[in-house]
């Protein structure tokens, strides 16, 4: 398992379908405005999204876009685009933005616990397989397959983290399959 490290995960905040296959979007660090997704529904999991009756049926869903038939985008994508589309910084401190994904991640499931680390992992998030790591004041998602980190973590702290996720890599794609399919995740033994 690979490791690199990234600024935090962005968490969309408030929704509105504004017409079409318009959105209205705010993110957790304050960036909004309206973005167009007409030209990125292909694939057999967007078409339904394509009648804009449905499509205005978007959701929030854990910092992403959701919708009834289980179709997300994530946030990732959808800050890109805003950011692209000349979307504009509101006035939420950095401490509300993370106050707020704090609070987001907090209530995911908890698969294991281990020195003061809290592991957790909600699969109906934005792809790719990954998991939420928090160790006091400090959280970071870590991709499943090559390790990619995303967030700030104390060193030692994150190659336990890291450490743990290459014993259990196999435990933490059950999970995620679990997830995905509607069911709770198994608990995964801590790191010894």
């Amino acid at each position: 398992m690979m490791s690199s490290v990234r600024n935090l995960l962005p968490s969309v905040t408030a929704v509105r379908h504004v017409h079409d296959h318009v959105v209205w979007l705010e993110f957790a660090d304050g960036l909004a405005g309206e973005v167009d997704l007409s030209d990125g529904l292909a694939g057999e999991i967007l078409a339904p999204l394509r009648d804009p009756a449905f499509f205005a049926r978007v959701s929030i869903a854990y910092g992403a876009l959701a919708w009834p038939n289980g179709a997300d985008w994530s946030a990732e994508s959808l800050r890109e685009r805003l950011a692209n589309a000349g979307g504009r910084s509101g006035k939420q401190s950095d401490d509300d933005a993370a106050r707020a994904r704090r609070a987001y991640i907090v209530r995911m499931p908890e698969i294991s616990r281990f020195y003061g680390i809290i592991i957790r992992m909600l699969a109906n998030e934005h792809a790719p397989p990954h998991f939420h790591a928090i160790y006091g004041s400090f959280e970071i998602s870590v991709t499943i397959r090559d390790g990619i980190v995303t967030g700030s973590f104390p060193r030692r702290a994150l190659q336990l983290v890291l450490e743990w996720a290459e014993q259990h890599e196999a435990e933490l794609f059950e999970n995620w399959d679990r997830l995905r399919g509607g069911e709770a995740p198994t608990p995964i033994a801590p790191l010894a």
